[in-house]
């Protein structure tokens, strides 16, 4: 019995973690993205699950989401800033994309994109450049606006 409570609080306590480790992946999303607050999240994904001891190494965080009229040209307003291209990707940016990732759908031809490094600890960088700016990205901080569905694909990830 006491084995099975054991089980109960540990499973409590893992999905509890795993609430806090979203959260606090989809508020850096928010912020890298400038993601419109009423923006409606489709997709969700994120890996490693969970923060361990150090950085969490191959991170990947992922999301989709769906934006109106108005919060697609609010949000290319922006991050303008950023290095806002149209579409479709330039072959210098597609080159140094080294992930793979189900939610990013790298074909769009109509509307955005942008691509930022960090160079490290990417979730909670505070200063990031160009991906034009560096040869071999470490870390990729990636949107593409597809207009025509009206959807913000954004993935922040590590190759560290």
């Amino acid at each position: 019995m006491n084995k099975f409570i054991l089980l109960i609080l540990l499973a409590t306590l893992f999905n509890s973690c795993q609430w806090v480790t979203d959260n606090s992946d989809k508020a850096a999303l928010q912020k890298h993205f400038e993601i419109p607050e009423d923006a409606e999240m489709i997709a969700y994904d994120g890996f490693p699950t969970m923060v361990g001891f150090g950085q969490r190494e191959g991170l990947t965080i992922s999301a989709k989401y769906k934006l109106n009229d108005e919060d697609i040209k609010g949000w290319i307003q922006k991050v303008q800033y950023k290095g806002l291209k149209k579409l479709p990707i330039e072959e210098n940016c597609r080159s140094k994309l080294w992930f793979k990732d189900k939610l990013i759908p790298l074909d769009t031809r109509t509307g955005y994109y942008f691509c930022r490094t960090a160079g490290d600890n990417v979730l909670h960088a505070e200063v990031t450049k160009s991906c034009d700016e560096v040869e071999n990205p470490n870390d990729i901080i990636f949107a593409i606006l597809d207009t025509e569905k009206k959807e913000l694909s954004v993935i922040i990830t590590s190759g560290y």
